[in-house]
């Protein structure tokens, strides 16, 4: 059988692909009003880093203001914290991802544009989202055996464990698809600070709550990442702070009791009277001497908590979206039309095969 037999057997069932394409295109249409529409807002943010690294830590500098080294009489370690430590802009598509970081974005409010209701994301999703096409039975199967574990609290065991139930599982899983974080340009690197460029991409169901939900998701980001870069400096700060109010105590105390010694002794020549007053003189001036130092370090706390604060800068806000991100309509009628005509004339091929056409 040569090909011009074939294709004319083919031109003769050409019936047969026309109800194909026509099935397809019929199914494209409903693939297109079940698909529901989706708005995508993205977001463009300048990640720069302050974090700085250096031969000693805070605690550590003290020695050349006082004589002594503070920090090692104290126990602590004072190596400082490298840069390397800092968690970078290359991780932040993995932070999105997280557990953590999806709770805490699922407990932001947000505002739908159709009923003009405020509610918490987990909310939006589990009564204003609708499944697409392949999530519909199982979005029919839930409400019809009444799953109803929504109120449950997420529980936190010992040793950062979390535990979900199915529901809130799969609200997790939902909110992790909607959100996408992309690296976009990497910063010069004959400049001092690193920098780079990176897009936040939110696509929701709701123009106005996709625009919401990816500025809740940059303020969420903005958050977990200066907790997480501070998160060594801060402690430094608290520890320095608590040590310093205690050495105010200290030089304030000694400072009363030389003071009312010497007023209660000030015309007494003893021996005893002087070796006492030299005594508190000295208390004093080790305490003024740790009071004083502890108040420059406590300075510099506050100065290396800012000098590790990473910089987000928001290039391109969230703006609220005027067209649909999805469905395309045309390209699904066009890819459901080249299937419906691949069918069809896979048909007739099979048809063919099966009768050969009687060459006689």
């Amino acid at each position: 059988m040569d090909i011009k037999t074939i294709l004319k057997q083919i031109y003769h069932g050409r019936k047969t692909i026309y109800y194909a394409l026509a099935v397809a295109f019929v199914l494209a249409v409903f693939v297109v009003i079940l698909t529901p529409r989706k708005y995508d807002t993205k977001v463009l943010l300048l990640a720069e880093s302050n974090a700085r690294s250096g031969t000693s830590g805070l605690l550590g500098q003290l020695g050349s203001m006082s004589g002594m080294n503070i920090g090692s009489l104290l126990g602590l370690n004072l190596g400082g914290s490298s840069s390397n430590d800092a968690l970078t802009s290359d991780l932040y598509p993995d932070v999105v991802k997280s557990t953590p970081f999806l709770l805490d974005v699922m407990q932001q409010k947000i505002t739908d544009s159709k009923n003009h209701k405020t509610m918490t994301v987990s909310e939006y999703l589990r009564k204003y989202s609708r499944p697409s096409p392949a999530g519909l039975p199982g979005y029919l199967f839930r409400k019809i055996i009444g799953e109803n574990d929504h109120n449950k609290e997420v529980k936190s065991f010992k040793k950062g464990v979390i535990k979900l139930s199915k529901e809130q599982s799969d609200l997790l899983k939902t909110l992790s698809e909607m959100i996408q974080v992309e690296i976009q340009h990497q910063g010069n690197k004959l400049l001092k600070r690193r920098s780079k460029i990176f897009s936040v991409s939110v696509e929701a169901q709701d123009p106005l709550v996709s625009a919401l939900l990816a500025d809740s998701v940059v303020s969420c980001l903005k958050r977990y990442v200066v907790n997480y870069n501070t998160r060594k400096a801060q402690k430094d700060l608290n520890f320095i702070k608590a040590q310093f109010l205690d050495a105010q105590q200290n030089f304030y105390a000694t400072q009363k009791a030389l003071a009312d010694y010497s007023d209660s002794n000030s015309n007494v020549i003893l021996a005893s009277v002087n070796i006492q007053r030299e005594r508190l003189q000295k208390e004093y001036n080790l305490s003024a001497s740790v009071y004083t130092s502890l108040a420059q370090l406590l300075e510099k706390a506050k100065i290396q908590v800012q000098d590790h604060t990473p910089v987000l800068t928001v290039i391109q806000p969230p703006v609220v979206p005027l067209k649909k991100s999805a469905p395309k309509t045309t390209l699904i009628i066009i890819e459901m039309l080249l299937v419906g005509g691949f069918i069809g004339f896979s048909i007739e091929l099979i048809k063919i095969m099966l009768h050969p056409p009687d060459n006689g």
